[in-house]
């Protein structure tokens, strides 16, 4: 899990949704604004997941996947797609390299 600090807040999270730039991957819709620090945040709709458990584990992965990046000065949502829920943990850490690396 990322810590505090490193995650998306509800303020940034509707400035994002607002005014955010969008890349899209295979699993993932990424919106982002850039910022002095880095922020992220992984949301997992119940149109996707229908269970909260299912959506904690998903989000779970992705912040664990997140964890371990050299994170760039961006606050930016991962949003899950459809696709994710039958991938494993390392076709997400991929497409997340994929995203990142999209962005200049």
């Amino acid at each position: 899990m990322l810590s505090k600090n490193k995650r998306v807040t509800k303020d940034i999270f509707q400035v994002i949704l607002e005014k955010g730039n969008i890349v899209s991957g295979s699993f993932f819709l990424f919106r982002y604004i850039k910022s002095p620090t880095p922020m992220y945040a992984f949301v997992a709709p119940k149109k996707i997941a229908k269970t909260a458990t299912k959506r904690n584990s998903l989000r779970r992965k992705g912040y664990n996947i997140i964890r371990n990046y050299e994170l760039r000065p961006l606050s930016g949502v991962f949003f899950y797609k459809k696709e994710a829920l039958s991938v494993d943990t390392q076709d997400l850490k991929q497409d997340i390299d994929i995203i990142l690396s999209k962005i200049k």
